[in-house]
């Protein structure tokens, strides 16, 4: 660690999240993850070489359980060929995976001198220990010094290289969150009394730091362990931040990208096209899968034909295993004989779950598209490109397939053209065709527009910063961090370190959402990565935030816009609120009025009602032989009782309101009438 007696910076001290987003950030411009994982693979192989490792599985449950670090299998699966290609790693007839003798020399060096390196400075201070804090144990306060830097190099990224020289002056809110640090370092370890005497020693350790060369080493090497595990694993916070902050888009699948996902291609790549969709779908990441319709046409005009063209023969198990080995069968064919070879399955069977494709790509969450464009000029260039192109290589495709992709192009270049900044993807298209992903890269590189084609396991890595699968993130750090494996991969701490530092200056005078919007930008830190010198670096920054306030004021006018068409809409609801208002009034006074007329008939009929029914009654009992009624002595009494009852029991009946009343005095009236008719005791 160099000594110095000048500040070398001099910024604000952000947030914590957001020094989490600088460090990703610089980390992401000065390493390469894939290279940290291959080296932990090769350190992973060593150390447990006598497991007798023999897959991928294996392989990826060392990484997780022993390193913290959670990698995909096709990826390791890649990174294991690609060691077997360079000769570092072999695997004797497909048995386990071992280091070849040279390779597996230079990784013992490494870690072996990176343990002696540790147990001298570990021996070193232990003996300062035992003259100036004879009651600590040496190895608690060096347990609580790795934790102290574990918990320094999370809080405050790589910065903590050049903050940790005590020769640096540092700002009062970043010694503040050092000595916190450090006192929740001691906080579980010592005693009351012991507290002080430990963040004393730790204190001087990392203040002799500059002084004695093995402790710089040592501490520089925790610096790589922290970058490299900064590389290979995101913190769920970060990934949260930069989540936030993904501009939606549309990502269109290919044909063969689909026959993978579907099951129904034989493709190096087809593992990885799985595992993207359910990273989009885990995580619930805002992209919308879609298939071009032209996309679907093909996809079904292809299962159509190769099953007939597996319908004309009977397939056995013998010729199917034969036909498996072939290069020159399609990626349909192979897979039907693959499984035919194992299951012996028909024609018929293998294809049936095909017939409605469409329905398979909705239970994929795969929408079809259909494009209104009419863009025949454009697609028509296009095509002519890309026929050239695939002539210079010598690849022979149909005017069918190329017309295909000429158009699926075409749709997605249009749909990522149409976003308002140019680091919004607007629309991606997702492919296995290495050719298609070549020519479009290629005229992104050569006529600066933009490229919108992206392999699989591409769009797996620009993806890697918004997702972070890694629960156990800080605990796994603090345990992970400092081992021998890890202190030993690369040579990217100081760089990471120094881009750090230009990241903070660069926009200590940024307000946070617009820092966190520009850093979870894939497209500007690329560009940041390219960056020649620190005026170009300073450039870049200036030009993204200067579209990010285009766009803002360009959202702001749409929002006063909106407001002023709010406004008057409003005002013209309220319009035709008091309309309707005085409408229903109208109607409502219309209806108490025909309520009220309806009313009064209603009495009237049934007045008529009951006179009629009485007259009728009374022509019963004059008009017909009825003596006994006509001639009883109580029979005009009988009579009023009955016409009572006809009055009482029909104004029940029509006026429900009023029938318990009335029935009421319907009952009381038929007492009265027949009571008297029972007659009483004879004299």
């Amino acid at each position: 660690m160099s000594v110095t007696t000048e500040p070398k910076i001099t910024v604000l001290a952000p947030d914590t999240s957001i020094q989490q987003l600088f460090n990703y950030a610089a980390i992401s411009e000065t390493m390469n993850p894939a290279e940290s994982l291959c080296e932990l693979i090769i350190h992973a192989l060593f150390t447990f070489e006598e497991n007798k490792v023999s897959c991928v599985n294996e392989i990826a449950e060392i990484l997780k359980n022993k390193f913290g670090v959670n990698a995909p299998n096709h990826q390791i699966e890649n990174l294991l060929d690609k060691l077997t290609l360079e000769e570092k790693i072999t695997r004797p007839l497909g048995t386990n995976y071992t280091l070849v003798p040279d390779t597996r020399r230079k990784i013992k060096t490494k870690i072996d001198q990176a343990v002696q390196l540790q147990e001298r400075v570990k021996m070193q201070w232990a003996t300062e220990l035992i003259v100036k804090f004879p009651d600590l144990d040496v190895a608690v306060v060096w347990a609580a010094l790795l934790d102290y830097l574990a918990k320094a190099f999370l809080r405050h990224g790589m910065q903590v290289v050049v903050f940790l020289d005590p020769l640096v002056k540092q700002l009062p809110e970043y010694s503040e969150s050092l000595l916190t640090l450090l006192s929740n370092a001691v906080q579980a370890k010592f005693t009351t009394e012991s507290k002080e005497y430990a963040k004393k020693a730790i204190s001087d350790f990392i203040a002799s730091v500059s002084e004695n060369e093995d402790r710089a080493r040592f501490i520089a090497e925790c610096a790589e362990g922290a970058a490299n595990y900064f590389s290979l694993e995101i913190s769920p916070e970060v990934a949260f931040e930069l989540k936030k902050n993904i501009v939606p888009f549309k990502l269109f699948c290919d044909t063969n990208f689909l026959f993978g996902i579907l099951d129904l291609h034989v493709h190096h790549l087809e593992e990885v096209s799985k595992y993207l969709l359910e990273v989009i779908e885990q995580y619930n990441l805002p992209i919308t899968l879609c298939c071009h319709e032209k996309t679907l046409q093909e996809l079904q005009n292809s299962i159509s034909y190769h099953s007939d063209v597996l319908r004309k023969n009977r397939w056995t198990k013998a010729i199917s295993r034969a036909a498996s080995t072939s290069i020159n069968i399609s990626g349909i064919e192979l897979k039907y004989h693959q499984k035919n070879a194992e299951n012996d399955i028909d024609v018929e069977t293998f294809f049936r779950p095909y017939q409605h494709v469409d329905v398979l790509l909705k239970e994929h969450k795969i929408e079809i598209y259909k494009s209104q464009d009419k863009r025949f000029t454009e697609r028509f260039n296009i095509e002519t490109e890309y026929q050239e192109y695939a002539a210079k290589f010598r690849k022979e495709k149909s005017h069918g397939l190329i017309s295909h992709d000429a158009e699926l192009l075409d749709c997605v270049r249009l749909l990522r053209e149409q976003t308002e900044l140019s680091t919004d993807l607007g629309a991606l298209l997702v492919t296995c065709d290495y050719m298609l992903y070549r020519f479009d890269n290629e005229k992104f590189v050569n006529h600066k527009t933009r490229a919108v084609v992206v392999l699989p396991n591409v769009l797996c890595q620009i993806l890697r910063p918004f997702i972070s699968v890694n629960h156990n993130f800080n605990r796994l750090f603090s345990e992970t961090f400092a081992i021998p494996e890890f202190r030993t991969i690369g040579n990217g701490a100081s760089k990471a370190s120094s881009k750090m530092l230009s990241l903070l200056a660069a926009y200590k005078n940024i307000s946070e959402k617009t820092v966190i919007k520009l850093l979870s930008n894939d497209v500007l830190i690329d560009k940041l990565r390219d960056a020649e010198n620190e005026e170009q670096f300073k450039m870049l920054v200036e030009s993204a935030i200067m579209e990010e306030y285009v766009v803002m004021e360009r959202q702001v006018d749409v929002l006063k816009t909106d407001n002023k068409c709010a406004v008057r809409k409003v005002e013209q609801v309220n319009k035709e609120k008091e309309q309707l208002t005085d409408e229903l009034s109208v109607i409502s006074e219309k209806l108490v009025d025909a309520e009220r007329n309806t009313q009064k008939l209603k009495i009237v009929a049934t007045c008529c009602f009951i006179l009629l029914l009485i007259v009728v009654f009374e022509l019963f009992v004059y008009k017909l032989p009825w003596p006994w009624l006509k001639d009883h002595s109580s029979s005009y009494s009988i009579q009023a009782g009955i016409w009572g009852i006809i009055v009482s029991s029909v104004i029940g009946y029509v006026f429900p309101q009023y029938r318990n009343f009335w029935w009421s005095v319907c009952i009381l009236t038929f007492l009265v009438t027949v009571i008297p008719l029972l007659g009483g005791p004879t004299h």
